[in-house]
């Protein structure tokens, strides 16, 4: 694990980079942008105590979308080895609906993408 500090603004990770890591965010604010926006205006907001980029490193997929600090943040980084490794320790049913569960909104993203 390793901790991060970000400025407002700053990006954290862009569509096609390589997933090799999960966020937690600590304090602050992540915008997240799906392929297909092209505004300033994130699709989603994500605050205090949720995780980011999970699945492109489940789904071992590079990223789909882009994801900007809307304001100063504090993160947590964990590879894609450690996460992969408490992933493969959870209960075997719990790992097996968290990779359906990404495969499925892949998926949904793939099929928007195509669609616009």
């Amino acid at each position: 694990m390793q901790k991060i500090v970000g400025k407002n603004g700053e990006t954290v990770f862009e569509a096609g980079d390589k997933a090799d890591a999960v966020y937690l965010i600590v304090s602050g604010e992540i915008g997240i942008f799906l392929p297909t926006n092209k505004s300033i205006k994130p699709d989603f907001i994500l605050g205090e105590s949720e995780i980011f980029g999970e699945m492109g490193v489940i789904s071992r997929a590079l990223r789909t979308g882009k994801a900007v600090a809307m304001t100063n943040v504090n993160l947590i980084k964990i590879n894609h080895h450690d996460f992969n490794d408490k992933l493969t320790q959870a209960d075997p049913f719990i790992s097996g609906l968290v990779r359906i569960l990404v495969g499925r909104m892949s998926g949904l993203l793939k099929e928007r993408k195509q669609s616009n």
